[in-house]
């Protein structure tokens, strides 16, 4: 019963998180997790009690301060995600597709950083390929590249939902792609995790060659003729090469002087 509860006060915050600005009604929230309105009002007065939602003038509800506090706590990526947003802008400029940074995160792909065509900022929305690291470039790069026994493990233990007609749900086939991947250091899927999408990702590397993320540009199909497979990958090693040095350079310096405070 703790368990259940706790579950539903998870799809709860992320409904809120979804609907963010916005806030949202009690019997809305209600509707929307299929519970009754009394079983809504005792999670959603737990909630409040410990700061993780709060209401406004008309008591309805968005996330509370604590959920900031928390977030900004389980930040791992704060230097990566900030060292590579210029770059980032550029590339999505110079190739005119959307650019995606992910890494891996609890057997899920995490989204660090998205700029979509077209856009003039940065955005983070929900995170709708989370349970894709079998059908996403960035997701299938990452698996691939870990070692073969972590691989194999990750591939048997994630669930591998059918998102499209085209995506590819079998272990084996999987792992025999990943191995493709691994040889290749990129990843290219077309129509596996949206429609008529496609996307091509690879590995940025730190200086000492650990794998901190994947680099992925993403567009629908009708664009793909705009530019060679070459020339895409030319632009996204160039881009995750630069990010992987920045990166370093900056843990580098941000060690020696924690080293130098602490004499």
């Amino acid at each position: 019963m703790a368990i259940q509860s706790l579950e539903r006060a998870v799809k709860l915050l992320d409904l809120l998180a979804e609907s963010s600005p916005e806030t949202v009604s009690p019997s809305a929230l209600a509707q929307q997790l299929e519970l009754s309105p009394q079983t809504v009002g005792n999670i959603l007065r737990a909630l409040y009690a410990q700061g993780l939602v709060s209401q406004d003038s008309s008591r309805r509800y968005r996330l509370g301060s604590h959920c900031f506090y928390l977030g900004q706590a389980a930040d791992h990526w704060q230097t990566l995600r900030e060292s590579s947003r210029p770059i980032l802008k550029e590339l999505r400029d110079t190739t005119g597709s959307s650019v995606f940074l992910g890494v891996i995160e609890n057997d899920k792909l995490l989204c660090l950083s998205l700029l979509q065509r077209g856009d003039n900022f940065f955005s983070f929305p929900p995170q709708h390929w989370a349970d894709q690291l079998h059908s996403t470039a960035s997701g299938r790069l990452l698996v691939a590249l870990m070692d073969a026994e972590s691989r194999r493990r990750l591939l048997r233990r994630i669930q591998r939902r059918q998102v499209t007609s085209q995506t590819v749900t079998d272990t084996a086939r999987l792992e025999e792609l990943c191995e493709g991947i691994a040889a290749t250091h990129y990843a290219e899927v077309r129509g596996e995790s949206v429609e008529d999408t496609w996307s091509l990702a690879v590995p940025v590397t730190s200086l000492d060659g650990k794998v901190l993320a994947a680099l992925a540009l993403y567009d629908n199909q009708p664009e793909y003729g705009k530019m060679t497979l070459a020339q895409r990958l030319e632009h996204l090693f160039a881009a995750a090469a630069r990010i992987g040095v920045v990166v370093s350079l900056r843990e580098t310096t941000f060690r020696t002087s924690d080293n130098s405070e602490s004499i």
